[in-house]
């Protein structure tokens, strides 16, 4: 006689699963790291870190009552320490990411002088594009192409491997694309090539 209750009971446990399967999860995305990390990097690549501070004047001696040695020691860890405790807070880095900069660094240099040209332009999608090859010999041809190649495989590798250290969802991949991209193209100088969100091509 208890069989149908079972029954009945087992039926609605199944319909509340598929109703909890269908329902919409919200994965969480944390913006504001990743945009700390892409300005970074960027202005790092862009060779635009702010200037550090002129050095203080040596302090005068100080005295056992004024804390000596040890208070020096001190004072200079609570200094050393609180930068990178910030950063490490805002910002996420391994050393992946820091090869990857390194890489894309190092090819920035070489590419600049076709960013001045408008032949190298950077896409929506934070990627590089030729734009045009006019008034290059065959040898610079190749050499452009060879250093759009390879960096955008290096950006693509960077921007999976930031995803990767902040545990993302690999779609969320195309998010951390995306707010770098927006980096790349704001803090590119005047005269570059950028691609408006809307894929409309101008020099900033």
């Amino acid at each position: 006689m208890q069989r149908p209750a079972h029954r009945f009971q087992f039926s609605v446990l199944a319909v509340l699963a598929v109703l909890t399967a269908c329902v919409t999860v919200n994965i969480y995305f944390p913006a504001a790291k990743v945009e700390k990390t892409a300005e970074k990097i960027v202005d790092e690549v862009y060779q635009e870190k702010k200037e550090s501070p002129p050095q203080e004047q040596k302090e005068k001696p100080r005295s056992m009552n004024d804390g000596g040695m040890f208070g020096v020691i001190t004072r200079l860890a609570r200094l050393g320490a609180a930068p990178a405790h910030a950063e490490d807070a805002t910002t996420v880095s391994n050393a992946g990411i820091r090869a990857l900069k390194e890489q894309i660094g190092q090819r920035h240099k070489e590419l600049l002088p076709y960013y001045q040209q408008g032949q190298a332009g950077i896409t929506k999608d934070g990627f590089l594009e030729v734009r045009g090859t006019s008034g290059l010999g065959l040898p610079q041809v190749a050499a452009l192409k060879r250093l759009v190649d390879a960096d955008n495989a290096a950006r693509r590798q960077l921007y999976e491997e930031v995803g990767k250290a902040l545990n993302l969802q690999p779609e969320q991949v195309s998010q951390v694309r995306q707010i770098f991209a927006k980096q790349w193209r704001d803090k590119a100088q005047a005269g570059w090539s950028v691609q408006t969100d809307d894929g409309k091509w101008i020099r900033k």
